[in-house]
């Protein structure tokens, strides 16, 4: 099978799904439309299509350029440049970027006997984003998952144990979402 056949049998049980404008690397990226799709499709592509492992589970916050508020900021961090040599860090819009309000959720896809890879791509919006948990369809969107609603603030639906995996307890916030503002705590330098 080729990644071509594989989109063709994919668009043809998911019609509302298209190829992404932009493709990641030279991988096929199909978008879906809804969180609805997401786990028929990661079903079908599993037992129909062979796409046996889930390589990868990640998002990307669209909002705008990272908020370096509460961040500890050290101008000069490199020990062996002279006093004042590096400059601090400044966090400013990219001009003619296309910022908005959402979070783009990955999940990569590998069949392992055709040595192919895809992806799909689903854009949620950045309030109450949630989509389905393929933990029950594959292992490996356990931790990743958990990762994700940790770092990200995204909520997966039917998740065993969604809870918190990187960060302690006590941190308030997504520390990977661009509007996160760190708040000083015990650990942090004087």
């Amino acid at each position: 099978m080729t990644i071509e056949e594989a989109f063709a049998q994919f668009s043809a049980k998911f019609p509302k799904a298209v190829k992404a404008e932009t493709q990641i690397k030279d991988y096929l990226t199909i978008r879906l439309s809804s969180p609805s799709e997401l786990l028929p499709s990661a079903e079908f592509l599993k037992t129909e299509l062979g796409f046996g492992y889930l390589e990868m589970v990640t998002g990307v916050d669209w909002l705008g350029p990272v908020s370096m508020d509460g961040y500890v900021r050290n101008p000069n961090p490199n020990v062996f440049l002279p006093e004042g040599a590096t400059p601090e860090i400044v966090s400013a819009p990219t001009a003619g970027f296309n910022y908005r309000p959402t979070i783009d959720m990955l999940w990569a896809f590998g069949s392992i006997s055709a040595r192919l890879r895809l992806f799909l791509r689903l854009e949620l919006p950045r309030a109450k984003a949630s989509v389905p948990s393929l933990a029950g369809l594959f292992k490996s969107a356990d931790w990743q998952e958990r990762e994700v609603f940790d770092l990200m603030g995204v909520d997966f639906d039917g998740h065993p144990n969604l809870a918190k995996i990187l960060t302690p307890d006590f941190l308030a916030g997504h520390p990977l979402r661009k509007d996160y503002v760190h708040i000083k705590d015990k650990y942090d330098e004087d």
